[in-house]
């Protein structure tokens, strides 16, 4: 059985300019009500941040499933080898 990590960090950048450094208030990111950019200053909800980084999030969401698909590809591979009935291309 193929056992691999699908867990992704994504660095997520600011909308207007591009920095990937940004200053919450609270405890972490999933508390905080709004995020501020540390290089424009800007303060953005964090819908905004993820829909600003979309095609980027979609990207690395494509990629995992590449791999889940070919690591199932693999599987079913090796659990049917050898079967005269089943072939898996």
């Amino acid at each position: 059985m193929v056992k691999r990590n699908y867990d992704r960090s994504i660095e997520l950048n600011c909308p207007t300019c591009g920095c990937t450094q940004f200053e919450h208030e609270g405890e972490d990111y999933d508390s905080a009500k709004s995020i501020k950019c540390a290089s424009c200053q800007l303060e953005f909800s964090k819908d905004d941040i993820i829909e600003g980084n979309s095609e980027n999030i979609s990207k690395h969401a494509e990629e995992i499933s590449q791999e889940v698909f070919e690591d199932l590809q693999k599987q079913m591979k090796n659990i049917f080898k050898g079967n005269n009935f089943i072939k898996v291309k």
